[in-house]
């Protein structure tokens, strides 16, 4: 049964105050569950259905150091963020990242990305394509939040967060293209992709920042073939992926 602590200390991770303050985050749902258990993120406690034993037996196998409370459906919903949540949560210890070096030759960078949505779509997006890494700057949205967590379908697991200055964060990688996405430039399915580089998206609204604008090495866009004003900019992520990676392997 849960304490009245317990429960109070699930509320408060609904806030990024909260979860600031208590250095802690919420998973929901079973997909999401099932990938924590892959990942090497401290568990706090699990928060299940009592009417789905043999998911409690297989995360009790996994998680042998976590508490495991099950509950009724209904105590579930009242602690959960999800509008239908019938299965579980979990309270996750938010991981501390070693100083941040690049691992592979591209990196994407996101500027200003405010929806926790897409987000959590570019999170997953990158861990399909198979980026380890994901720079975003100071004003992004919390990588925590927990629809960028539900977005994400248990990717958040596999990527390395760093937030960042992104004019200070340029300068001290100068050796790295600064390639930015943006309505007028190269024809990305024509594009020549530099050996390695960072892939820039922007805000959802605005794109590119004006001063991130000003020092970008080169120009790419995806090329539209009707009268959209614009595309996603998850959708972009992925259009953009696709294509890097099309290139690396030709």
């Amino acid at each position: 049964m849960l304490t009245n602590k317990q429960i109070k200390l699930i509320n408060s991770l609904h806030s990024k105050k909260g979860r600031k303050e208590n250095d802690l985050f919420l998973v929901e749902g079973e997909k999401s569950l099932l990938e924590l258990l892959k990942s090497d993120f401290q568990i706090e406690f699990f928060v299940l259905n009592q009417e789905h034993p043999d998911l409690a037996d297989q995360i009790s196998q996994h998680a042998s150091n976590a508490s495991i409370y099950c509950v009724e459906a209904s105590e579930i919903q009242k602690l959960s963020t999800l509008v239908n949540n019938q299965i579980g949560l979990a309270v996750v210890r938010q991981k501390e990242f070693p100083p941040f070096k690049i691992s592979d030759p591209y990196t994407i960078v996101l500027d200003g990305i405010r929806d926790p949505g897409n987000l959590g779509t570019i999170i997953r997006i990158c861990d399909w394509y198979g980026f380890k890494q994901l720079v975003l700057s100071e004003d992004c949205t919390e990588f925590y939040n927990p629809k960028v967590i539900i977005s994400s379908m248990g990717s958040f697991s596999r990527i390395e967060f760093h937030y960042a200055n992104l004019t200070t964060f340029f300068e001290e990688h100068s050796n790295y293209k600064k390639i930015g996405a943006v309505l007028t430039g190269e024809n990305i399915h024509k594009y020549q992709f530099p050996e390695k580089g960072f892939i820039i998206l922007g805000n959802e609204s605005n794109g590119i920042r004006e001063e991130i604008l000003e020092v970008l090495d080169e120009r790419i866009t995806i090329p539209a073939f009707g009268e959209a004003e614009s595309l996603n900019v998850g959708i972009s992520t992925a259009i953009i992926a696709d294509n890097l990676k099309r290139f690396i392997l030709s």
